[in-house]
């Protein structure tokens, strides 16, 4: 019986094997993976670089070097060793996402973004996960990723690689550091007054958000809840009030003042408010640009500028208050929750098909959902109350989901998620019928508090944050207060007194509407509520209650 013998391959094709699979050492591996990033997924960097330094070349190029270094170091403090590959991964995959956010949708990956990732829903996170953004990642992500696995990184004994590896990263310092000092004034006035650039910095404004984000949740732990307003009393008004004083706060999703009918939008997207006696604010800014942060914001007593996630967990809000005053706080949810307002009352209520089948027919509920629980709830309300309803109202980008089919007035609408796929005609067309609906769900609940005899009401419209619809390639929401423009910070705010309410507590409309066009924000929102409610308390602040000074003054039954 004959042995075979196994010959090893001639040795040219070992050699074309070797170029098919190229071999790198770590450092000469991190630069091309770093070279590829700041390349492929830092568009939008670039150009705001390019304007930031009015066309020099030579600027752009030291600022650049210097960016470039940063993506390098982070490789590297990441990638030691056998960690370098699943650090080029990560990188890779982690810019091609957020790169996708930033050149197409201007969406800056942030703490505050992070945050509100952190605290959105499934439906409304799902409707960003669309065929362009899986397509990006896989063409610009996956397949490089698989280019980066696939070349071979020469190993190296222990003692061997920490040397090379500290020598590499020593000279990715010298080499930002001399980049950056080779017109230091220039590049510091640039990253002073010019934010815009270095938070489009791929994948490093991720990272430096989600480290900041990191940070503000380990601060958060344990904390103390300081108390606020534990003197608060009913006033007079309302302890004289003949029946219970109910008030509606709509807290608004993503209405902008720039596309609401009563704030002289070219379009009527708030004809059945119109319609309706109300008193509207047209000069109203936000205290934040995401859900996360004007919600707890506008509920606190800290203002804008006052204003820190740490400093708002750490004591009490509006509805502890309106608690102490012994009137009854309800929250009603058809968005993200509370995000955290209401932690100290009762379980709040989420709103679901099983409150109203029709409004949820498309699988997530339009704000309709609202109203026929409203209305049963209302014969049931005997004691002072404020029923706060969180609506999603226009959130993005599936507009479409915020009305039923018949309610679809501007034509044609964009019915899809990807803005790339539609029109700036009929993804404003689409937006427009939101704010529309949003209206009419409103108007349905001051004629349902109008027809009610048997309560003293009031309604309070105002919007967390606003939107943008593609202006200067923006769109959605969320953007750093400090880049924001007006059409994510201007939003709209409406206030309707039932003749009840007029009646018993001497409201002067008219000095209401003397203050409509003044400049308001939502660091009214605390101390106006305490003002309709007639709550007494040193935490309200008269000159940041719009109500308060024109209460008392109706007495003698006359229309206003």
């Amino acid at each position: 019986m004959s042995s075979t013998t196994l010959q090893a391959p001639p040795a040219r094709h070992t050699a074309r094997f070797r170029l098919l699979r190229p071999e790198l050492s770590a450092l000469p591996y991190a630069l091309g993976v770093s070279v590829f990033i700041m390349a492929a997924h830092n568009a939008t960097f670039w150009e705001r670089g390019w304007k930031a330094f009015g066309g020099d070349v030579r600027l752009l190029a030291g600022w650049g070097l210097a960016v470039w270094m940063l993506t390098l170091l982070t490789l590297l403090l990441l990638g030691f060793r056998w960690m370098l590959k699943p650090a080029a991964v990560f990188l890779l995959l982690l810019a091609s996402v957020t790169s996708y956010f930033m050149d197409s949708l201007g969406i800056i990956i942030d703490r505050e973004m992070i945050q509100n990732a952190m605290l959105t829903t499934v439906n409304e996170s799902r409707h960003l996960l669309t065929p362009h953004l899986f397509l990006h990642v896989l063409l610009w992500g996956v397949l490089p990723s698989a280019l980066a696995l696939w070349v071979k990184v020469r190993p190296t004994g222990f003692l061997s690689g920490l040397w090379r590896w500290t020598a590499s990263v020593l000279l990715a310092l010298a080499v930002f550091a001399a980049a950056l000092y080779s017109d230091f004034k220039a590049y510091a006035a640039v990253a002073r007054e010019h934010k815009e650039v270095l938070s489009s910095y791929q994948p490093g404004a991720a990272i430096g958000g989600a480290v900041r984000y990191a940070r503000m949740m380990l601060k958060a732990q344990d904390v103390a809840v300081a108390p606020l307003g534990r003197d608060a009393r009913k006033g007079p008004l309302i302890t004289a009030a003949p029946k219970p004083v109910l008030t509606v706060v709509f807290v608004g999703e993503t209405a902008r003042a720039q596309n609401f009918g009563l704030d002289g939008y070219a379009r009527q997207t708030t004809p059945e408010l119109a319609r309706r006696d109300v008193v509207n604010f047209t000069d109203v800014t936000s205290c934040g640009t995401s859900t996360a942060v004007s919600v707890p914001c506008m509920m606190s007593n800290l203002t804008r500028d006052g204003y820190s996630y740490d400093q708002a967990i750490r004591q009490e809000n509006l509805l502890d208050v309106l608690g102490h005053a012994g009137v009854d706080v309800l929250w009603w949810d058809n968005n993200t929750g509370d995000q955290g307002t209401a932690a100290r009352m009762g379980p709040i209520r989420r709103m679901s098909a099983t409150d109203d089948p029709a409004a949820c027919a498309a699988g997530e509920c339009t704000d309709a959902v609202f109203l026929g629980p409203l209305a049963a709830a209302l014969p049931e309300i005997k004691r002072d109350t404020v029923l706060f309803i969180h609506m999603i109202g226009s959130h993005g980008p599936s507009y479409f989901l915020r009305y039923p089919p018949e309610a679809e007035v501007f034509k044609p609408a964009c019915h899809t998620p990807e803005f790339a796929d539609c029109s700036a005609e009929e993804i404003v067309n689409a937006y427009d019928n939101s704010i529309r609906f949003s209206d009419h769900v409103i108007a349905a609940t001051i004629d349902m508090l109008a027809a009610r005899k048997d309560l003293v009401s009031s309604v309070l419209f105002l919007s967390d944050h606003g939107e943008s619809l593609g202006e200067d390639g923006l769109y959605l929401h969320a953007a750093p207060y400090f880049l924001a423009p007006g059409t994510q910070t201007h939003v709209p705010m409406v206030l309707w007194f039932s003749e009840g309410y007029r009646q018993a507590f001497g409201l002067d409309t008219d000095c209401l509407m003397a203050k409509a066009d003044q400049p308001q924000s939502q660091d009214d929102v605390l101390h106006t509520v305490l003002g309709i409610m007639d709550i007494t308390t040193a935490v309200r602040s008269p000159s940041l209650d719009l109500v308060g000074d024109c209460q008392g003054r109706r007495r003698d039954g006359a229309s206003n």
